[in-house]
């Protein structure tokens, strides 16, 4: 139908052929276009099946392309212009399709038969044609059409060509599926050769952007490139320092933003690597350098508790003929010497020296965890009394004044510790407070809430020091004289035994000169009310210890003075004992005639107590023979390998007298 409503045209120029048209290059080109010297011939004299094929390319807002005729003569409008690039445009209309087209008539030559001789339209998706443009060969995608269009004689007379460039499309999907690779292969890598090898193989992943990368780390970054690759810096995108990739880019695309970005995001992909393993390796550093540390704490830690343990063994040792000299001189002076006041200040001066030593041992045995709280109910009155008791020779020392308010109830927890931390805030106060001062311990009852509080007229606190009082190894301004004594681990103590009970303890004072207040609070400790009255706050008389009954008892320790004092101690008991100062002596005495008793010193030279113990049981009657241990070491664990090796007893230096007449009944 179409082509019977064309007629032939004018001759007169003012007559251009609707099916042209004319106002655009491509319309205005094709009208002036000398088409007498091609195939077709002047447009007059077209046919209708052309003319119609020609109205629908040029009209059209798709990019159209036409080949008519054996030598498939090329007409195409205004949208396909751009499709061409620079180099072909406009020689290309009216031009052969294989003279326009060499570099890819391999591909396109078959597929336009295909069509001419078969009859039917065919259909490309997303198809690489490459083709000449800028001056080189480009990788060009389309999605197209080949259409037959029969002229009059009912053959195909041409091929219409609907396309349509989808080169950005189908990069975009290439570059984006090559950074997914990419970044699932760095997902995995643990150093920078995985990235590397990471890196190389995304060039197979897609060959078709990368050519070659090269990975440049550090000095190699900040060298020059090479010339022939386009490098993009991680500085340049504000991410890694040191870090650049030299890409040798395909040949056949060209470096438009688009490329370029694909470069910026594989590289800030790797740079996130990087940095990934960067803080990981920064993250294992720290984690050893902390295991490191703790492993060197723990070591500390452990050496400050052999330390301490050492520390009070070797202390004790001295101690202990100390103290059994002392014991010895008033059992044979009585309360009648000419040298009792000199006993009386060597007896306070030792109990401090105890005292210091069972300090620093509970210091070290609470930060490791290996104190345990013995707890049982009992009056409340009965734990002051006895803290009281145990501070009092302070208290009378400096002549203070000491008042006492304790209520009649029953409290449920450890009387001993409790008893310790009351007694050390006693101390404390009679020691920082001047001769004839006031302290005050004073018990208030809220609900289940213990509140004790021990209040002095003394030195006060420096504002300054009152947030870290109970802070270990922290004391107040000493005096040259260093007449106040102390070791700074006192308030400390008094802390962790009041938190092992679940309470707290605080310290008020309204600053130097000024006294000071400390308070302790129980909560849920109150047991029941007691009807007894509180036992009275003095201390009773020490008693002469009960004479023994003659038994015969070996003492084995390598301190000479601390064995002969003992072995004198024994014998004013009533005892007869045989002192020995090495584990042969002893085993040559036990042989000549066993003893009943054997009080041995743990921590002998070349045979411990336990071995010497071992020994000695071989030996005739030494079956029957009880051992009793003697050490510088008080600690539980102490105890109970001295208890596992079949001692009896364990007594630690320096010796209590009830004690060693306990362990030998």
């Amino acid at each position: 139908m179409l082509a019977q409503s064309l007629t032939p045209f004018p001759d007169a120029p003012a007559c251009l052929p609707r099916c042209i048209g004319a106002g655009t290059p491509m319309r205005d080109r094709v009208q002036a276009h000398d088409w007498d010297h091609t195939p077709l011939g002047p447009i007059a004299s077209w046919p209708g099946s052309l003319r119609a094929a020609v109205s629908i390319v040029m009209h059209s807002a798709q990019p159209m392309f036409l080949w008519w005729g054996e030598e498939l003569i090329q007409i195409y409008n205004d949208a396909y212009v751009p499709c061409f690039g620079v180099g072909k445009h406009p020689a290309a209309l009216g031009q052969a399709g294989r003279q326009c087209w060499p570099e890819i008539w391999p591909i396109i030559g078959p597929q336009i038969d295909a069509v001419r001789h078969g009859r039917e339209a065919r259909w490309y998706a997303d198809s690489l044609v490459p083709i000449w443009r800028n001056g080189r060969i480009e990788d060009v995608f389309w999605s197209y059409t080949y259409t037959p269009v029969f002229d009059e004689q009912d053959q195909v007379g041409g091929v219409l060509v609907v396309c349509t460039e989808t080169t950005d499309k189908v990069l975009a999907e290439r570059r984006r599926h090559a950074l997914d690779l990419l970044a699932r292969r760095l997902l995995g890598c643990r150093s920078e050769d995985d990235v590397a090898a990471a890196v190389t193989h995304s060039v197979s992943d897609n060959p078709g952007d990368l050519l070659e990368v090269l990975l440049l780390i550090g000095e190699e970054a900040m060298a020059h490139p090479p010339a022939d690759m386009l490098t993009v810096r991680g500085a340049e995108l504000q991410l890694c320092d040191e870090l650049a990739l030299s890409f040798r880019l395909s040949p056949r695309l060209p470096l438009d933003g688009a490329y370029r970005q694909f470069l910026e995001q594989f590289t800030a992909t790797v740079c996130a690597t990087l940095s990934r393993l960067q803080s990981d390796r920064a993250l294992a550093q720290a984690m050893a350098e902390s295991d490191r540390l703790n492993t060197d704490l723990n070591l500390s830690s452990r050496i400050k508790d052999e330390f301490l343990a050492m520390l009070g063994h070797e202390l004790r040792n001295p101690l202990a003929p100390i103290v059994t000299a002392l014991k010895l001189m008033k059992l044979r002076s009585g309360d009648h010497s000419e040298t009792v006041h000199e006993q009386e200040v060597i007896q306070r001066q030792v109990d401090h020296l105890v005292r210091l030593v069972d300090d620093l041992l509970d210091v070290s045995r609470i930060a490791s965890g290996k104190v345990e709280l013995r707890k049982e109910t009992v009056p409340l009155a009965d734990v002051l009394n006895k803290a009281i008791e145990m501070a009092s020779p302070l208290l009378e020392q400096k002549q203070h004044r000491l008042l006492v308010d304790v209520p009649t109830v029953r409290w449920h927890g450890d009387p001993a510790r409790l008893a310790q931390v009351v007694s050390n805030l006693l101390s404390n106060a009679a020691r920082y407070t001047p001769a004839g001062g006031h302290v005050t311990l004073a018990t208030r009852i809220k609900g289940g809430t213990v509140q004790i509080q021990v209040t002095d007229d003394g030195n006060g606190i420096a504002p300054q020091l009152l947030p870290h009082i109970f802070d270990l190894f922290v004391q107040g301004n000493r005096q040259l004289d260093r007449a106040k004594g102390g070791l700074g681990i006192g308030l400390a103590l008094v802390r962790n035994l009041v938190q092992m009970h679940g309470g707290e303890v605080s310290a008020y004072s309204a600053g130097e000169g000024r006294g000071s207040t400390f308070t302790i609070t129980l909560p849920d400790s109150v047991a029941v009310e007691a009807a007894p009255p509180a036992a009275s706050a003095g201390s009773a008389p020490e008693q002469k210890p009960d004479q023994g009954s003659g038994l015969r008892v070996l003492v084995v320790d390598d301190n000479q003075d601390a064995a002969d004092s003992l072995g004198e101690l024994l014998g004013a008991l009533g005892y007869r004992p045989e002192v020995a100062y090495d584990p042969v002596q002893a085993i040559a005495l036990a042989a000549a005639g066993m003893q009943d008793v054997a009080i041995l010193d743990i921590g002998l030279p070349g045979m411990d107590g336990f071995e010497l113990a071992g020994r000695l049981r071989q030996l005739p009657g030494g079956a029957a023979l009880k051992l009793v241990a003697l050490s510088g070491y008080g600690q539980e664990n102490d105890k109970t390998r001295s208890r596992q090796a079949g001692f009896a007893a364990h007594l630690v230096k320096p010796i209590n007298i009830a004690e060693l007449q306990v362990a030998l009944a």
